[in-house]
């Protein structure tokens, strides 16, 4: 099993309860002198069968990922992926820090102040992609907090829910949801971290003498740190993109497979 992922079998003892019931009370209708009572005890049959298809088809895609992650496939559990967004965040929020102090510091010099426009110039691609990834890691935090506390719960709820008909359609987007989360957070969190403290443009405030001949030679060069920097965090802004954009879309293809494969099944039993 998975180390942040236990199914609490509770959920899915009472759901199969239910279904046991159902089936009995089907039989029970089977077996009645009246026609449309066994037309009804048959409808019944088929939809506990139904139900039961349906968890049988959630708990097999778990096993497929319990199957991937023995073969070493690098999603990180959610406990490690939290910590690794929590780096991240703060390594984007100094970044972003040390462009806005050297904008001020420039303004300041008075001489130097026109040169703040050239940097802001210089860090537009920068400091946007920079914010971009700031607020996806600080919801890829919340949600890798969320996952790792309640993840199990509601993916347990979710296998349980498939045995009510009414609640059929809402438990495997519940499941696979959650799965998403746990995939995106901790299959793009080593990129991202990678990524990051490869960003070259670095300021401390007042350590720079902005009347020397050496501060011109630092400028210029900060001047190029400032667009690779952007180059590469927009490199890292489309990979992380197109990423949750592809595990989202399995997701929901997922979700909607469980939802219509037992109604198939079914479908074609009754057709036999």
């Amino acid at each position: 099993m998975i180390e942040w992922f236990t199914i609490n079998w509770q959920w899915y003892g009472i759901a199969f309860a239910a279904i046991v019931i159902e089936v009995a009370y089907a039989l029970y209708l089977m077996n009645l002198p009246s026609p449309e009572k066994r037309s009804q005890g048959y409808s019944l049959l088929f939809e506990s069968i139904e139900s039961l298809g349906h968890g049988i088809l959630l708990l097999g895609a778990i096993a497929g990922i319990e199957a991937a992650a023995l073969v070493n496939i690098n999603i990180l559990p959610p406990g490690t992926a939290e910590v690794y967004w929590d780096l991240i965040v703060r390594k984007l929020v100094n970044y972003l820090l040390s462009i806005a102090l050297l904008e001020r510091d420039l303004t300041l010099t008075v001489i130097f102040s026109p040169l703040a426009g050239t940097v802001s110039s210089a860090a537009m691609l920068a400091r946007f992609m920079a914010q971009f990834l700031l607020y996806f890691s600080v919801a890829m935090l919340f949600l890798t907090k969320f996952v790792e506390n309640y993840g199990s719960l509601l993916v347990s709820i979710g296998i349980a829910m498939t045995s009510v008909k009414r609640l059929r359609s809402i438990g495997p987007y519940l499941v696979f949801s959650v799965l998403a989360i746990a995939a995106i957070s901790g299959g793009t969190v080593h990129y991202v971290l990678d990524s990051v403290y490869q960003l070259k443009f670095n300021y401390t405030s007042g350590i720079i003498d902005v009347f020397s001949e050496a501060f011109k030679q630092v400028f210029t060069n900060r001047l190029m740190d400032l667009v690779n920097d952007g180059k590469l965090l927009s490199e890292v802004a489309t990979v992380v993109a197109v990423a949750s954009a592809i595990v989202i879309a399995l997701a929901a293809a997922a979700s909607r497979a469980a939802g219509g494969f037992a109604d198939t099944f079914v479908s074609r039993v009754r057709g036999i």
